[in-house]
């Protein structure tokens, strides 16, 4: 009888571990998942919002994890789902416990395009990551073109960087900038060329060396320069023997 008695025990014990655990995970089941966005689109005339798409889409592949278990769903999960949709950054994910999961994403700009070989182009974000690819490089927003980027891959990051500050400096890269070419020239060595819309190019050579320097040395230099130098023409950055920088405007006056 002793036995027995110990025997029923344990049963009657992992019978209410058992409902207990099976309580637990209804109770943090996920129920509700939630996404909340930032954006940058009242509305697009062409009735196509790329970025309303890409959250639709986020809110389909976020429904796997209904009925999971709240902690069993991780949030590189979740980031790589959001990663995938092309026109929605991953911002943050919220658990509320006991069963509902905030999402938040923003709307990721078209600033980029990179002319492919079959006519279609690449269009990337503002740290020259890929987006989508399209047939044109106009922008999805406002119909403007993007700025047409001709650069080595594992350049982007670093004119990323110099463009930001550009788009620091004057508002808006599109705005203002028609292309950001790289060129490796023989004599003058690697040259970054950023074409304004106004007419003149801006040019840093050695770009890879003291990049920020020279490159607000530029943006300064632009900034007293008369309006009708901005017209056409090249303002290119150098370093001399002594360690200054220097620009030199399209008249060859040297700021």
């Amino acid at each position: 009888m002793k036995y027995i008695r110990k025997a029923i025990a344990l049963v009657l014990v992992a019978v209410f571990i058992a409902a207990v655990a099976i309580g637990l995970s209804v109770i943090f089941a996920v129920r509700n998942l939630n996404v909340f966005t930032v954006d940058y689109t009242a509305e697009d005339t062409d009735g196509d919002d790329e970025f309303a798409v890409a959250v639709a889409g986020i809110r389909e592949e976020l429904s796997q994890f209904e009925g999971r278990t709240i902690v069993t769903v991780n949030e590189d999960d979740i980031s790589a789902i959001v990663a995938a949709s092309g026109y929605a950054e991953y911002v943050s994910c919220e658990k509320v416990y006991p069963c509902t999961i905030n999402v938040t994403v923003k709307e990721r700009l078209e600033v980029f395009a990179v002319q492919n070989d079959d006519g279609t182009c690449s269009v990337l974000d503002e740290n020259c990551e890929l987006i989508t690819s399209k047939s044109s490089n106009l922008n999805n927003l406002d119909g403007s073109p993007d700025v047409l980027l001709s650069a080595p891959a594992e350049d982007y990051a670093l004119i990323a960087s110099i463009c930001r500050a550009f788009g620091e400096k004057f508002n808006s890269v599109r705005a203002f900038a028609e292309s950001v070419t790289a060129v490796n020239d023989q004599i003058l060595g690697e040259l970054l060329r950023i074409k304004l819309r106004c007419g003149v190019t801006m040019e840093i050579r050695d770009y890879k060396q003291h990049t920020d320097e020279k490159a607000e040395a530029l943006f300064s230099a632009f900034d007293v320069t008369p309006d009708y130098l901005k017209l056409g023409g090249t303002m290119y950055c150098l370093e001399t023997d002594s360690g200054a920088f220097r620009v030199i405007l399209p008249d060859n006056t040297v700021v």
